[in-house]
């Protein structure tokens, strides 16, 4: 644990290095959170006002949940490119417990510096009646999405071994999110049959779940959502498992 906690404090170091990158990003955030309000405010024109306070809301969070995610694959790269990857495979400590918790670390820097902001903006403009169980149902599908999103990057990452640059895979994740996670709109605007894929894919599971807890916050729906991520989160546990396996007995250190 003691372990774990420094790796946390190096994650929250690298954050608040980094504070004035953060500030601009948070002015980014309001900006892009002002253009969606008065966008949307336009689109459901006619609606009820209940309706658009939902929708906006839902983005906020989306927003906030994209900022906190970790951006694993990147280190995992940088790793790769160094050649420090051979010193961390030397450690007692596994790779993807030190990505974990370095990444954790430095999402709780990010919540510090802008997430707060957000987090209160959501709160003003959301609907929502919140319950202490329905706090806690979005607190833990929001934990299990963090980690989803944690094993999908580790899968991205481990690419860095068969490939000197994962941007153009990094790429096609976040268009791929776009679409099926539900972070750009609420996946209810969407077709019928986008989101019958949707349901049986991993990356809404991710990101629309949790605003999907929250409208409809009841046992049923929460415990449908939690099933579908462990079972994801398994998974991707394994594939990447397999993949650095492989990956160990044939790494080409590119850099140093």
């Amino acid at each position: 644990m003691k372990a774990r906690m420094m790796l946390m404090r190096t994650g929250m170091k690298k954050g608040f290095s980094s504070k004035y990158a953060l500030m601009f990003y948070l002015v980014s955030a309001l900006i892009t959170i002002t253009v969606q309000y008065f966008l949307w405010k336009a689109v459901l024109i006619g609606k009820p006002d209940v309706v658009f306070k939902q929708t906006i809301s839902y983005l906020v969070l989306m927003q906030f949940m994209s900022l906190i995610f970790p951006k694993s694959s990147y280190d995992l790269n940088d790793e790769v490119q160094s050649g420090d990857i051979s010193l961390t495979l030397l450690k007692p400590m596994s790779l993807s417990t030190k990505l974990f918790w370095e990444g954790v670390g430095f999402s709780i820097a990010k919540i510090i510096v802008i997430g707060f902001v957000e987090i209160i903006i959501y709160f003003l403009l959301t609907p929502t009646v919140f319950t202490i169980f329905s706090l806690l149902m979005v607190l833990i599908t929001m934990i299990l999405a963090y980690i989803l999103y944690f094993e999908l990057e580790l899968i991205l990452g481990a690419f860095s071994f068969y490939t000197y640059s994962i941007w153009g895979i990094t790429t096609l994740k976040s268009a791929i999110l776009l679409i099926f996670s539900g972070n750009l709109f609420p996946l209810n605007y969407y077709p019928a049959i986008i989101r019958k894929i949707a349901e049986v894919l991993p990356f809404q599971y991710s990101f629309g779940s949790v605003g999907m807890v929250i409208e409809n916050n009841n046992w049923g729906n929460f415990w449908n959502v939690i099933t579908m991520q462990l079972i994801y989160i398994v998974i991707f546990r394994i594939v990447y498992k397999l993949m650095m396996k492989h990956s160990i007995k044939s790494i080409v250190i590119q850099g140093g």
